[in-house]
């Protein structure tokens, strides 16, 4: 018999059994948000819209379609950061992420917009999904807290290296989809990551609900799955 299992065996040590009830340091709200999300990102990876730049056999209407939304998009959450900045009480941080966000998305929509030959917003025809995501954006930026519309973005920021690094996006060849896979679908992109850690001060500080950031999250992720599916 070893040595210790005989003190053990003799009462001449005790052993203690902390360690067996030791609980693993919890996960951060974003990563507990992701985690929750697997079944939306495996959908939108097998998407009408990712499968076909993967595949290079993305017809080039359907991609101008999702394009001319796409731009429409960044436009109204533009507008969906301004509306949630001005209804920010007493916490001058949220405040100031929200408007540097929606100075960042001005600058996306007026690339696009100029790319796209939009002059009006309200000239296009948004189909049943990106409609149908907007609402829920501005439904969050106008009747809940603001921190919440942090979480709303989270899911297009996040998923979108994401799909990039599941298709190769920065080592495949998308045929003329090349440019706009490897800029828009970068795996090294990290923006994201801006966005988490406000929300996760916020769950430090109690200002967020997870079970809420949840379903909002949640509701944003199939947003992207219905957008890319609907083309």
């Amino acid at each position: 018999m070893k040595l210790w299992l005989f003190l053990i065996a003799f009462g001449l040590v005790s052993v203690s059994l902390e360690c067996s009830t030791v609980k693993p340091p919890e996960v951060s709200l974003s990563d507990y948000l992701w985690q929750e999300t697997v079944q939306q990102r495996q959908a939108a990876l097998a998407s009408s819209f990712i499968q076909g730049l993967k595949m290079v056999s993305l017809d080039p209407t359907n991609f101008g379609a999702y394009m001319v939304q796409d731009s429409v998009y960044c436009y109204l959450v533009k507008t969906n950061l301004d509306l949630a900045a001005t209804r920010v009480k007493n916490n001058s941080q949220l405040k100031q992420f929200l408007e540097a966000r929606s100075s960042s998305y001005e600058k996306y929509y007026k690339a696009l917009f100029k790319a796209w030959h939009i002059s009006n917003a309200n000239g296009i025809s948004l189909g049943t999904a990106i409609a149908g995501y907007m609402k829920h954006l501005d439904n969050v930026a106008s009747k809940m807290d603001p921190i919440y519309l942090v979480a709303a973005l989270i899911p297009c920021a996040r998923l979108w290296p994401w799909l990039g690094g599941q298709i190769g996006a920065d080592t495949g060849n998308f045929g003329v989809y090349n440019k706009w896979v490897t800029e828009n679908l970068n795996p090294g992109s990290h923006g994201y990551e801006k966005y988490e850690a406000v929300i996760n001060n916020a769950a430090e500080q109690g200002l967020i609900d997870s079970q809420m950031a949840l379903q909002v999250y949640t509701r944003s992720m199939q947003g992207e799955v219905g957008f890319f599916s609907s083309v």
